[in-house]
């Protein structure tokens, strides 16, 4: 190969790299030219409503010498109460088991220095799921006068909550879309459109009520005031917007 040809095939492959860095420099500013500047703003919504469902958790303890008669006894004393109830609440309204236990009772023996078994303990709790709100203190009162010597809790809700988590969902696009354009506009840039965005719900937020218990009512007695409150159902936005 003569010297005239190695010089024209080096020329030739300088030529090329040239082309190609070139080429790379031109992709790297059409991309440079391609990022968007983008703002994100998170956006929380809240609907406060008045509770059309409450949920009340009834339970009979009942203690005996055997575990047999623990049971037993526990057994009727809750047949009474779940009877009671059914004769109270309405047909949509319902009740379930929410839980059972029956658990051995030991007393410390200061002559033995020793835990001794003395007696068992059964406990049977039902669940009451109403939409009477009206009526909660007289279930209170009749379930106790029937043999529930505990309530366990009380708790409010709604079965509309599709419905409201959409009202909240608007109000938490309408204040990201406001936070981003006080944003902005401090910023001195436009908020051109939405680039992405991701909504989330949080879970009904239940408002609860603590029950002091007391001894079965009087005839007469005024019954248990309960006093629902409101329940919280939100959602919240995170929109990522474009800016110039």
């Amino acid at each position: 190969m003569s010297n005239k040809t190695v010089y024209s095939s080096l020329i030739a492959i300088l030529f090329s790299l040239v082309i190609a860095n070139s080429a790379c420099a031109q992709n790297e500013n059409q991309n440079v030219k391609q990022e968007k500047s983008t703002l994100e703003a998170i956006g929380k919504g809240e609907v406060k409503i008045k509770p059309d469902v409450a949920y009340l958790t009834f339970a009979v303890e009942t203690t005996s010498r055997t575990a047999s008669e623990a049971v037993k006894n526990n057994a009727g004393k809750m047949k009474s109460v779940i009877d009671q109830l059914k004769s109270q609440i309405g047909k949509e309204d319902k009740i379930s088991t929410s839980g059972y236990q029956l658990s051995p009772i030991y007393e410390y023996n200061e002559s033995t220095r020793r835990s001794e078994l003395i007696g068992y303990q059964a406990s049977n709790q039902a669940l009451v799921e109403t939409k009477n709100l009206n009526e909660l203190g007289n279930l209170i009162d009749s379930s106790t006068q029937v043999g529930a010597n505990r309530i366990d809790s009380i708790s409010f809700g709604t079965d509309k909550k599709d419905e409201y988590r959409r009202q909240a969902l608007v109000e938490a696009v309408q204040d990201a879309k406001a936070t981003a354009e006080i944003v902005a506009k401090a910023a001195g840039v436009k908020v051109v459109k939405i680039l992405r965005i991701s909504p989330s719900y949080d879970t009904p937020i239940p408002v609860y009520r603590d029950f002091i218990q007391t001894k079965a009512l009087e005839a007469g007695a005024a019954s248990t005031p309960i006093e629902p409150g409101e329940v919280t159902v939100s959602a919240t936005v995170n929109i990522n917007f474009e800016i110039e």
